[in-house]
Parts: C-alpha cells; structure tokens; sequence
C-alpha cells in the first residue's frame, strides 16, 4: 500500500515539474515578443544629415558662351578727370556686384537638419509583411534609463524568409535633453521595439506591451499610403 502511494506522489511531482517547466517556457516567449512578431531585427543605425532645401540647386547658371569679369571690362575712352575716373570705378562695382547676384544663387544661411532612423528586418515567419510599427530607442548604458524613443510606421511587402530596410527620418534628434552626467560624445544603448506587424492577408499581430490602438494606427496608415498612390497614379 505504501508503495502505490510513493508511485503516486512521484508520478505527482514528475507532471508538477513538468508543468513548471512548460510554464516557465511559456513566461519566457512572452518576456520576447520579438521573437512571437516573426521579425528578426538584423542591424540598427541612425545619422544626422544637413541637407539643401529642395529648391535650391547651385548648378543653375546662365547660359552662355563665358564669364566675363564686370572689373576687367576697359572703357576705350578713358577719363579726362577726377569726378569721371571716380564714377566709372563706382560703376564697375556696381556691375560686378549685379553679376555676381544674377549668375550664383544666394546660399542659404541655415542649412535644414535630418535625422535619418533605419532598421533591417528578416521575416522568420510564414506570411507576407506588409506593415510594421516599431519603436528606436535610446537608454544610457550605464544606468539603462530610457532617455530617447520614437515611433515610426513602416510600408514594404517582405515575403517569408525576406529582407527589408525600414528608413524613416524625423527633424527631432535621438535624445533632446542631455544630462550633466551623459556627455555628447557617449554611445548610447540603442533598440528596437516591434509593436504590431501588419500582414497580406488583412490579419495582424500586437505586442502585448503595446498600445492598443498601434494595429489600428498601422492599418489606418496603410489605407492613407494607397489612397495617396492612387491619386497620384
């Protein structure tokens, strides 16, 4: 009798740890939603970059067989007096300073700043990507305190066990407030997070830390980014 009741308890303690085991596994995928998304995030990168504004572009000169140096230009008459040698020297400053305006356009004083955020992704999963709401972020790595994060909503049909380069660029720096105690130069600890995944077939996967309206804001975008296709087709 008292051995049916040992069998007992270690059949009891054997399914007991069993399902401590499972449990734990199960705990740990949800501790890396990542993973759950089907996106193997591969590398991380973002650069500052000042550019021109649009408009501006220092090819455009006139059109035409030389320069010609307003200064060098030699009058064949030359002054017979003081006042006449003065304005012809005022003129030809004049000239030149009309040329030089007319053939280079003026540079812009203030060069507009880019931030430029990009993610390469894998799709590890079985069906075709089409959208992703992600998240860069910047902690210190010293103290892991979050110190940056922006959100971005990304386009691209990515098919299984494809890449993709997500590129968006915002005007707003990685972190805006630097402490005393993180100096400009320290390397920042850098991440991304996946907050929904938008597939072909109309289906969607959340992070479970994730907003609740980010599917909806992903799928909102979508419909946007086809509408403005169209209208422009």
């Amino acid at each position: 009798m008292s051995g049916r009741v040992l069998q007992n308890c270690g059949w009891r303690f054997l399914f007991m740890l069993a399902a401590g085991v499972t449990s734990a596994i199960a705990i740990a995928a949800q501790d890396n939603p990542s993973v759950a998304s089907g996106i193997e995030v591969i590398k991380l990168h973002y650069e500052k970059q000042v550019r021109f504004p649009r408009n501006f572009d220092p090819s455009v000169i006139p059109s035409g067989p030389g320069f010609t140096d307003p200064t060098s230009r030699t009058s064949s008459t030359a002054p017979t007096n003081a006042q006449d040698a003065t304005r012809a020297a005022t003129s030809a400053q004049s000239s030149a300073a009309l040329s030089s305006n007319t053939e280079f356009p003026a540079t812009p004083r203030r060069l507009p700043t880019f931030y430029v955020y990009s993610m390469r992704i894998k799709n590890t999963g079985t069906k075709t990507i089409e959208g992703v709401s992600w998240e860069y972020v910047f902690s210190d790595p010293a103290s892991g305190t979050e110190i940056g994060r922006h959100q971005f909503l990304s386009y691209d049909k990515v098919a299984a066990k494809k890449f993709a380069n997500f590129h968006s660029e915002l005007r707003s720096p990685a972190i805006r407030v630097v402490r005393a105690s993180n100096p400009k130069n320290l390397k920042l600890a850098e991440k991304s997070i996946i907050q929904c995944v938008l597939y072909s077939d109309d289906t969607t996967w959340r992070n479970p830390n994730a907003p609740i309206d980010a599917c909806t804001k992903l799928m909102t975008g979508r419909e946007r980014l086809k509408q403005r296709r169209n209208r422009f087709a």
